[in-house]
């Protein structure tokens, strides 16, 4: 049997709300203007209503974030598939990452989930916290704050939501940013293994990219054997 693909569906029905959404909007700007040809503002003002028109209808369509549960590896994997389609369900195409990148980095990083920041702290990045206020975990060991902290989060797919929303807006990312625009423009699809190589601030081992493409490449066989 064929495997569903999740991030085509993702898009598809991303393709069709917008092409539905912006023929309406379209529409009655060019009947507000008297053109059919309406101006830069015009289409920046219709984007906007556009993403204010597709976010309500997640809302009103009460979508709940998964369960993220899991025994072993293969299940991990199955979860964060979950959990990444529920976060891509809300966000447009250019804002995505690609899932065998947070996947990579998450067994990475977590040890499959089982690390102590993991399964105590909900956090699959190790994404820390510089504000002694924020909710936190210290390394076994450290009883006096060292000026930073592991970030808890309230749900493991809320750490995938924050480590999303890190790449898309810290400044230390934009490399990444600029490469998967160029993608996109190039109608390609997100490589990860190119992309990952831009993540060198991510962490300070110095063949991390190295590290996370081998957990990419073995997730792949993982997913082949199990399908």
């Amino acid at each position: 049997m064929a495997k569903f693909n999740w991030q085509k569906a993702l898009d598809r029905s991303w393709f069709l709300t917008k092409a539905f959404a912006v023929l309406c909007i379209m529409c009655g700007v060019a009947f507000t203007l008297g053109t059919f040809y309406p101006n830069q503002t015009a289409v920046k003002n219709v984007n906007l209503k556009l993403d204010k028109f597709y976010m309500q209808k997640i809302k009103d369509m009460d979508l709940r974030e998964p369960e993220f549960t899991y025994n072993n590896d293969i299940q991990f994997v199955r979860a964060m598939h979950k959990c990444i389609n529920y976060i891509n369900f809300s966000l447009p195409k250019n804002s995505r990452v690609p899932y065998e990148m947070i996947i990579g980095q998450a067994a990475l990083e977590s040890g499959w989930g089982t690390s102590r920041f993991g399964t105590e702290g909900n956090n699959l990045f190790g994404i820390r916290t510089w504000t002694k206020e924020v909710p936190h975990l210290m390394p076994l060991g450290i009883k006096k704050w060292p000026g930073w902290g592991v970030k808890i989060f309230a749900s493991k797919c809320d750490s995938v939501k924050e480590y999303i929303r890190l790449l898309n807006e810290h400044p230390a990312y934009k490399e990444f940013r600029e490469i998967r625009a160029n993608m996109l423009k190039q109608n390609k699809q997100l490589d990860s293994l190119v992309l990952i190589k831009t993540l060198d601030k991510f962490s300070t081992t110095a063949d991390y990219d190295k590290r996370v493409t081998r957990m990419i490449m073995k997730i792949r066989k993982m997913e082949e054997n199990n399908e």
